[in-house]
């Protein structure tokens, strides 16, 4: 399996795929010892839990239409932020597993902030 950074390599390829395979895993996420994993098809992206500076959910409305009636339906992603910027919206394929997955992120990064960015600040997508 391919490793892919979201912001600053790490050195040893062997030591990232013994922590992606001990990891504790929430839906599409891997909670390693000092890695947050996800997979992207083929490819398994990580950033370390120091690099991650803001956390936050964000549910999209999306509009549906089911037979004769419509109506909107909620898709969760978690967003992870370093250094001012979004570095990556994960769509979760489990919507009711979204609070387990903030939790764990808040206890592996208790630096980190869990809220969404002001609006002074430019909103949700800062």
């Amino acid at each position: 399996m391919k490793f892919s950074p979201l912001k600053t390599a790490a050195a040893d390829a062997a030591a990232l795929a013994a922590e992606y395979r001990t990891a504790r895993k929430i839906d599409i996420f891997r909670l390693g010892e000092r890695h947050l994993f996800f997979r992207k098809r083929m490819t398994a992206c990580y950033i370390s839990y120091d690099e991650i500076d803001r956390f936050f959910r964000r549910v999209l409305m999306v509009p549906m239409r089911v037979s004769c009636c419509g109506g909107e339906m909620a898709v969760e992603h978690i967003v992870l932020c370093s250094g001012g910027e979004e570095l990556a919206v994960i769509l979760l394929a489990d919507p009711r597993l979204a609070p387990s997955v903030m939790e764990a992120l808040k206890e592996r990064a208790p630096h980190a902030e869990c809220v969404k960015p002001s609006e002074q600040d430019g909103g949700e997508n800062g």
